[in-house]
């Protein structure tokens, strides 16, 4: 309209088209509005979960018949029928046993009934001395109770017999509500309405999963435009592996889980506990509620084992069952066999099991993890989905560098230590400074950049760093590891190693093995100096490498910031170096100050080879690289296990008489 303006929203810079990000009070109402779509919408959307996780379930059989030769359709046609029959044979043996249990109920009342008050006079103070101060307490207490006599009538107030009958005769009026019999239609109405909706929800599972699995393509590339990835074909091979990934989970739990239900339903029937079919499909379906699942699953079989046995033995063989059957499903069998977890959180699990059964009942209940998990994949692989699985997913939600940085915010080097003890056990120690630490600088560094650190917290940060890293001194810089496929916990030292395991060599360990062919003069004070670029963070990197370079038997030091005027060393600092390590967590930004070090560097000390440590530079990127030219240094490493590799081999090569007076060669590190 004239004389108004539309204010577009703000794009988000760098990304074409793309707009910002919905305010916290957008994203309240969008979540309201989908939740109570959810529950409005239950009796479509409760089948069409179920129908989503069967056709996960069925998408192998599926794929194997189109395989062996059969046509898609027919492959589909032949895996649901089978599937469905299956589900209703169960379905109609459920019926059956809890028909038979019910009518064998009141042959277990009195059993039961004994039990109970066997149980209730324990309660009560059973026999002996205990029983009999409890009558006598009870004794007293009626003493107490008892109501006084009533004293003489009033004067000149006379009750009449025939007044006292016509009282005691008055009461309420009894008023009985009797409804006219039911008819035939509707009775019949009645047995609709009961059957009715079972199998319309069921009619609606089957046609959705025939749906889904005849259209599985076009419903995936539906799903990737409404989602609007930018990149398609990564997007489709993500959602292509997410749905592989799905079906497999999902086909081998339900296998697991009903040989679970087999194996309780065999167990029960041995023990003599009735309709032991019944229990063992609850076994199986209550193993999909993670935690839970026993508690709901386990109290039935249990009461009916105590009321039949007029003895304890049957209950408490049933008890022993579940109590000893569980823990081994879930902390042996189902790691070794599937070898993965639900790749959901303990709170994650714990919320969605409120969550859907709020929601839709005890069906989703049963639901809860399968759709979560459904969720948290589609989060691993979908950009625009991604909170989901820092919502809802067992990953960190910060990796170790960040964690790390946290903590040196924190000023908390106790738990940044325990952190780096917890890593080192499956990684070197040269691996930790490289993904943790030098990222947790960096990280730092950034921020410094930016000026949002203040100086005491930079001191800080720097103080937590170092004293990480003295306390990780005892650790070898890189041990040899054992290769062991179903183990995740490897020896760290070479005698931990057991007869018959298979030890993958690491060439930094063979490198810093003592006694190794290392030149006499490098193992002076002093041969290899560090020094750091520019601010106190590369000085605490280069730390890191002054203690992995000692490790190794070579003499090392670091020179402070306060020592290195400009570049230029002093008499007494170029005495025995052989080589120096310039520390930097980011040339990029200083390339013109590295430059003017490395001059400084080499009028210092011309005989001694300079090393770049610039680290997390990647030389195959084209702007690292021109930088890397542009900086005169004998090679360059962008970790901190190519800069101790290259000293290394640089300290255990004796310099060449042939070589002697001529130009010294550039040094080149492959990046790992």
């Amino acid at each position: 309209m004239p004389g108004q303006s539309i204010t577009p929203r703000t794009p988000v810079v760098g990304v074409p088209g793309a707009q910002m990000p919905a305010s916290p009070f957008e994203m309240t109402v969008i979540g309201f509005l989908i939740v109570l779509a959810l529950y409005l919408a239950q009796a479509v959307l409760v089948p069409l979960a179920l129908a989503v996780v069967l056709s996960f379930v069925l998408a192998r059989p599926v794929r194997l018949l189109r395989r062996v030769g059969l046509g898609n359709s027919p492959s589909v046609v032949v895996v649901v029928a089978v599937a469905f029959a299956i589900i209703f044979g169960v379905g109609a043996l459920i019926t059956q046993q809890v028909g038979t249990l019910v009518q064998e109920l009141p042959t277990y009342q009195s059993t039961f009934r004994e039990k109970i008050k066997s149980l209730r006079e324990v309660a009560e103070g059973g026999s002996g001395a205990f029983k009999q101060a409890s009558d006598a307490l009870k004794d007293l207490q009626a003493e107490l109770d008892k109501p006084q006599a009533a004293g003489p009538p009033a004067p000149n107030v006379t009750i009449s017999p025939m007044q006292g009958e016509l009282r005691n005769e008055r009461g309420p009026i009894p008023v009985v509500v009797r409804n006219p019999s039911p008819t035939p239609l509707d009775q019949l109405q009645t047995i609709i309405g009961v059957v009715l909706h079972p199998l319309a929800t069921a009619a609606l599972v089957v046609l959705f999963v025939l749906f889904l699995l005849l259209q599985r393509e076009d419903v995936r590339d539906r799903a990737i435009r409404l989602l609007g990835s930018h990149d398609l074909e990564k997007s489709t091979t993500a959602m292509d592996d997410a749905g592989e990934r799905l079906g497999s989970y999902f086909l081998t739990f339900t296998a697991i889980n009903t040989a679970y239900g087999v194996f309780i339903a065999s167990a029960l029937w041995m023990i003599g506990v009735p309709s032991p079919v019944l229990w063992g499909v609850l076994a199986t379906l209550m193993r999909f509620v993670p935690f839970i699942g026993t508690f709901i699953a386990a109290p039935f079989p249990l009461i009916l084992a105590a009321a039949v046995d007029p003895g304890w033995t049957m209950f408490l063989a049933t008890l022993a069952l579940y109590a000893i059957s569980e823990p081994i499903m879930g902390n042996v069998v189902e790691p070794v066999v599937q070898g993965q977890r639900t790749g959901l959180s303990p709170l994650a699990i714990v919320l969605s099991a409120a969550f859907w059964t709020l929601l839709w009942g005890p069906i989703g209940l049963l639901l809860a993890i399968p759709l979560t998990v459904v969720l948290v994949v589609l989060g691993r692989h979908v950009e625009r989905l991604e909170f989901l699985n820092v919502l809802l997913g067992d990953t960190p939600p910060l990796s170790p560098a960040q964690r790390f940085y946290q903590r040196m915010l924190a000023g908390d080097p106790a738990e940044a230590v325990e952190q780096a003890e917890r890593y080192i056990k499956d990684h070197a120690l040269v691996d930790y400074y490289d993904e943790v630490l030098i990222e947790g600088l960096r990280l730092a560094q950034g921020d410094a950049d930016r000026a949002t650190l203040e100086p005491e917290r930079l001191a800080d940060i720097r103080e937590t760093a170092e004293v990480v890293i003295d306390t990780l001194e005892d650790w070898e810089v890189a041990p040899k590891k054992v290769a062991e496929k179903d183990s995740a916990d490897k020896p760290s030292d070479e005698d931990d190693v057991e007869e018959g395991d298979e030890v993958e060599e690491d060439e930094l360990a063979d490198l810093c093995a003592a006694g190794g062919p290392v030149d006499p003069a490098w193992r002076k004070e002093g041969a290899i100096l560090c020094v750091a670029s520019r601010t106190p963070l590369d000085e605490t990197a280069g730390l890191a490498f002054a203690q992995l370079v000692g490790k190794c038997g070579l003499g090392v030091r670091m020179l402070d910031l306060e020592r290195l005027r400009h570049g230029a060393l002093s008499q007494e600092d170029t005495m025995n170096i052989k080589l120096v390590c310039i520390s930097a967590l980011d040339v990029r930004e200083r390339s013109a100050h590295a430059r003017f070090l490395v001059r400084r560097l080499k009028r210092s000390a011309p005989d001694a080879v300079l090393l770049g440590g610039f680290w997390k530079l990647d030389p195959d990127k084209r702007g690292d690289k021109t930088i890397l030219d542009s900086i005169d240094v004998d090679a360059t490493a962008h970790t901190l296990r190519e800069a101790v590799a290259f000293t290394l081999k640089a300290a255990s090569t004796p310099p060449s008489e042939e070589a002697a007076g001529q130009e010294k060669p550039v040094a080149t590190i492959a990046v790992s």
